[in-house]
């Protein structure tokens, strides 16, 4: 593995802590420490052999680290960020890249400027099936691609929204940022740039000021349509975190939430079922369908996002989701934000 790289954490709060694990475990990297301003997280932060920080900037003075992995509240992102870039640290941030597109071109220019690299953590491009799928759909196999579907529906319990204070409950910490930019990042990487959206936005079932259910027409460059449901206040098991097995803090079910519809055939994802006719002269709804269920596994994508985190601080890997990357991510996600409030179709 060569060198290993000195890195410690910003933030432990549920995917903080996800990050903080699978640092703790890998010989890439020495893991002395972790900041939070909680004082509750100090036991955990000894459980993994690490020192305990209340003040990040404490931390970072004393612990010569390489890089930081960050995981605070959205709007924390951009001035967290460029005060570890101003001070020569590599940073590893937490999707989305910031709150707002200005805050995240700060961030981007201020790790540009003072030569450090920035990684967002979209860490589903690291699950083996996320890049079959990907493989698949570039190669043709399913033909010219005609529309794609994304259905993502859990429950957020209520304390989910008590624990973490009010940011969850105001603008800018619901659903669109936190869920459906990660919908919005798959398909980007998935398949390809997205050039306009149409959404529609609700509250009603909670009645916070931020969102709950979000409807989202997109059209791709190419011209192929796509569209993702999305609700937060719902029982169901038709959302990533359910069927893809990532992590166990989630109850685990089966169910496909992605469809790739193309004009040779389609696929069902994540349980990878192609669906073709098996003689293309007899194509037609009255014939049968041939189905074809790929031999692929879904595999904890968090240590090879952090593992990957290591060659990018040693100079040996481009991030696989740059600041630039992320924040077309963001650009999409913001202009769902724009459409809903507005009624109006929106160009990215």
């Amino acid at each position: 593995m060569g060198n290993k790289v000195r890195l410690a954490s910003i933030g432990t709060g549920m995917i903080g802590q996800v990050h903080a694990r699978a640092l703790a475990e890998m010989d890439c990297c020495e893991y002395p420490a972790i900041a939070d301003m909680d004082s509750s997280r100090k036991d955990f932060a000894e459980s993994l052999g690490a020192r305990y920080y209340s003040d990040f900037k404490e931390m970072i003075a004393r612990e010569k680290l390489d890089g930081v992995v960050i995981s605070v509240p959205n709007e924390m992102h951009a001035d967290l960020g460029s005060y570890c870039a101003e001070r020569g640290l590599h940073v590893f941030m937490e999707k989305p890249i910031a709150s707002s597109v200005e805050d995240a071109e700060r961030l981007i220019e201020s790790t540009r400027k003072n030569g450090v690299q920035l990684l967002i953590g979209h860490h589903r491009r690291f699950n083996p099936l996320i890049n079959a799928a990907k493989e698949i759909i570039a190669a043709g196999e399913l033909g010219n691609i005609l529309g794609i579907n994304m259905l993502w529906a859990m429950y957020k319990p209520s304390d989910y929204f008590q624990n973490s204070g009010e940011w969850r409950r105001r603008k800018g910490g619901g659903p669109i940022l936190i869920n459906i930019i990660h919908e919005i990042d798959n398909l980007r990487y998935m398949y390809g740039e997205i050039e306009r959206v149409y959404a529609e936005v609700n509250n009603k079932a909670r009645k916070f000021e931020v969102e709950d259910t979000i409807g989202v027409t997109l059209r791709m460059k190419d011209g192929t349509i796509a569209s993702i449901l999305l609700s937060d206040s719902v029982p169901s098991k038709w959302a990533y975190e359910q069927t893809m097995g990532e992590n166990d803090f989630f109850y685990q079910g089966k169910g496909n939430i992605y469809h790739f519809l193309g004009d040779q055939g389609s696929l069902a994802f994540p349980e990878m079922l192609k669906i073709s006719y098996e003689d293309k002269s007899r194509a037609g709804w009255q014939y049968p369908l041939k189905l074809e269920r790929l031999n692929l596994r879904s595999a904890d994508p968090y240590p090879a996002q952090m593992e990957h985190f290591c060659r990018v601080v040693r100079g040996e890997e481009t991030p696989r989701t740059s600041g630039e990357d992320a924040l077309r991510s963001l650009k999409v996600t913001m202009a769902v934000m724009d459409s809903g409030v507005n009624h109006r179709p929106v160009e990215v």
